[in-house]
């Protein structure tokens, strides 16, 4: 599988919620970033683990990519992100992020979101709704 190849799986799984099947595709070190908080940074397959449980326990995230293009090393995606509450009602308006995925080897090692706008409080809300994060 190709980077372009590996980034589309990563993202159809996340859609599918099989968020040990995205693990999968990254390195043990990954870094990912979370755009809720300041310190959004998680660390390891362990804390976005544990991120994406607690994120998602109060809503789901549906992320339709527009493209994906390998530009050096990096993956970008551009994607528009849906939140909706537990449901199906869409929460807020959907947001356009582009990500950034470094691999190292085969292997997502890191992936950098950049938003065009804020999230929304609506959104923001209801996606922190969930158990606080842990450290």
């Amino acid at each position: 599988m190709n980077r372009i190849d590996v980034v589309r799986t990563a993202y159809q799984r996340f859609n599918e919620q099989d968020f040990e099947g995205a693990l999968d595709l990254c390195d043990a070190d990954i870094e990912f970033r979370d755009l809720l908080t300041r310190d959004g940074r998680a660390y390891g397959r362990e804390a976005v683990r544990q991120r994406f449980a607690e994120r998602f326990s109060a809503a789901t995230v549906h992320v339709t990519v527009a493209d994906v293009l390998e530009v050096g090393s990096t993956v970008i995606a551009v994607a528009c992100c849906q939140v909706y509450d537990p449901e199906g009602e869409p929460v807020g308006p959907q947001v356009i992020v582009t990500d950034n995925f470094s691999f190292r080897g085969d292997r997502i090692a890191r992936v950098e979101t950049t938003q065009f706008e804020e999230v929304p409080e609506e959104v923001r809300k209801v996606l922190l709704a969930g158990p606080p994060l842990s450290a």
